[in-house]
């Protein structure tokens, strides 16, 4: 399990960026950042809610929209 501490979840979504756990990094540090750049490319939003050593939850929104015919 890798644990989120507050200075990280400022840089979590930023590209190559990876959280030190236990003196292990692992992953490439490009699957948030390809998130964050998809959901930004359609005018979306997306972070983190975390509490150390309690869990964490990503969430995202993308706007909805109305087609008229």
């Amino acid at each position: 399990m890798f644990l989120i501490q507050g200075q990280d979840k400022d840089k979590l979504f930023d590209r190559f960026y990876r959280v030190l756990n236990d003196d292990i990094v692992s992953g490439f540090g490009i699957g948030l950042y390809l998130c964050a750049e998809i959901i930004d490319r359609h005018q979306g939003k997306i972070g983190v809610e975390s509490e150390f050593g309690e869990g964490s939850t990503f969430w995202f929104s993308l706007p909805v929209a109305v087609v008229s015919v």
